[in-house]
């Protein structure tokens, strides 16, 4: 049965926020899809360099990217929050001087944060026993950039605008990041080289995020009103816990890698960092729709809005859900293809037993991020309804259980990076449980329900059909193909035959506007 046209359905303010979240999710999400050159970047390093070299990098580059989280100081929620407020109020001095005093902070953070990088970079080398201190102090310098960078973005999105946040974080960055990989591999620079792309990558994303935010706002006037715009302790107030979740959350996210690089090889980090690399494709949905869905999550809580708030997280849960199952399908299907052709001939001649433990490690992490994607968004909603310190908590909780789960496989059990992906599927579990309950108690949010039964029904049957569509194909590369063409067109049929919601239909109808529009212009 045809759902009525979704203007007869809904309130206007309720059409405008999901009609806001279709577009800029799906902007986002085609961003996300775009970024997916950073594992082509990853794949360039691992076949120009080798794995060592890889795996040495992504070390190094956790550990930055992880103290990079203290230099943004959670501004990314934070500027979109007091930007939120002040155009509600039609202030637009209160607007700049929100912008400027997140421009200080995280100066002076990022400031400090590249000072004790570069102090500890020999210390950190010696603890690991790796040569990668001089990559340390190369990257220790993309901290400004970066922290300036997700201000000037936070801000555009803000507006409800999140398609410039795409040009620099997905595209722009990540194709940086690929090409420079391509220089500095056939320069045979190693790490070094690595690191200098790094570093480039985010000066030229800071400049182009600067480029874009002064369609919108006047960064002279921003940067004049330094040390006298909002006040540093209202915003430090609330954005100190998000950028205590941040980090938390940084950490988590390189937790693995940090610790496999203590108890195992360089190349075992990097089949490591390759399968979670093709896993986190499935957080790609909740990243795509977290800036539009936190600026409508801030301004209906400071409208203290709680019933639409409801509605609004359920209808993403679904999307995100609808999204999610699809690709975990494939991911199990033919995820360990796409590792064998991502490691190259430098993985197949691993040791059969090490080969083998990559496979299982990239089905448990598909597995642990399909749980992580789905409920991801409880964290935004959270976070600007006003409970930031309940986000630091539940990360601070997952730390220390994914700590203590990877202590027991990995040292205890002995099983290397397998134990480090059965810690963060266990941890994953516990903290996402705890979500759920959080979000119930205190905005009575009940995500689960009839109409999250038709995507699980139609992957199950369009699962089916891929499967045996990827066995009945005896070449490797076309079973990878194979796959994803026979799912999606019978995912598709099983979703309409069993009907299609009003909300949803609002983001077929814009995925359908925004694929037509593709198709013409190219």
């Amino acid at each position: 049965m045809v759902s009525t046209p979704y203007r007869d359905d809904l309130e206007s303010s309720e059409a405008r926020d999901v009609k806001d979240l279709a577009r800029g999710g799906l902007i986002t999400f085609a961003g996300k899809i775009c970024r997916v050159s950073r594992g082509g970047f990853l794949w360039v390093v691992t076949l120009l360099m080798g794995l060592d070299v890889q795996g040495l990098y992504s070390l190094s580059w956790g550990i930055v990217s992880t103290l990079n989280k203290i230099a943004r100081f959670g501004m990314l929620r934070g500027v979109v929050r007091f930007v939120v407020a002040g155009r509600a109020k039609g202030d637009d001095e209160q607007v700049e001087g929100a912008i400027a005093t997140a421009l200080g902070i995280v100066l002076v953070c990022s400031a400090a944060v590249t000072l004790l990088i570069l102090l500890s970079a020999d210390s950190i080398a010696a603890f690991y026993d790796k040569p990668i201190a001089r990559a340390l102090r190369i990257m220790a310098f993309s901290a400004p950039f970066m922290a300036t960078t997700w201000v000037f973005v936070s801000a555009i999105r803000a507006l409800r605008i999140v398609l410039y946040g795409v040009y620099v974080m997905s595209i722009a960055g990540p194709l940086i990041l690929l090409l420079g990989a391509v220089v500095a591999g056939l320069m045979g620079t190693g790490l070094e080289g690595v690191a200098w792309v790094q570093l480039l990558m985010a000066v030229g994303s800071s400049f182009l995020a600067a480029f874009f935010f002064r369609r919108f706002f006047s960064l002279r006037g921003c940067f004049s009103r330094i040390g006298r715009g909002a006040s540093w302790k209202q915003m430090i107030r609330f954005s100190f816990p998000v950028m205590g979740t941040d980090l938390l959350y940084a950490v988590l996210t390189q937790l693995d890698v940090l610790m496999l690089g203590f108890f195992v090889s360089g190349e075992m980090v990097g089949v490591y960092a390759l399968a979670r690399r093709i896993a986190s494709v499935m957080l790609k949905a909740p990243q795509a729709f977290d800036p539009i869905f936190s600026s409508i999550v801030s301004e209906l809580a400071l409208e203290h809005k709680v019933a639409e708030l409801n509605n609004r997280f359920k209808t993403l849960f679904r999307w995100v859900l609808t999204i999610n199952l699809p690709i975990f399908a494939v991911l199990l299907i033919v995820g360990d293809q796409f590792l064998a052709l991502m490691g190259g001939e430098r993985m197949q001649v691993l040791p059969e037993a090490e080969i083998a433990a990559g496979l299982k490690v990239l089905f448990v992490l598909s597995l642990s991020m399909m749980v992580q994607g789905t409920f991801a968004l409880a964290e935004p909603l959270l976070a600007m309804a006003g409970r930031p310190q309940l986000n630091f908590f539940n990360n601070g909780l997952w730390l220390l259980s994914n700590f203590a789960a990877n202590i027991w496989f990995i040292q205890y059990q002995g099983f290397g990076i397998l134990g480090a992906a059965l810690g963060a599927l266990l941890a994953s579990g516990l903290v996402n449980g705890v979500r759920l309950y959080q979000i119930y108690y205190f905005y009575d949010i009940k995500p689960f329900g009839i109409s999250q039964l038709k995507p699980i029904v139609s992957a199950l049957g369009a699962s089916l059909a891929s499967w045996l569509a990827s066995t009945a194909v005896a070449s490797v590369l076309w079973s990878m193909v194979a796959a994803p063409l026979v799912f999606a067109p019978v995912y598709l049929v099983l979703l309409r035959l069993m009907g299609v919601e009003p909300e949803d239909r609002v983001l077929i109808d814009r995925a359908g506007n925004f694929l037509r529009r593709w198709t013409r212009s190219t």
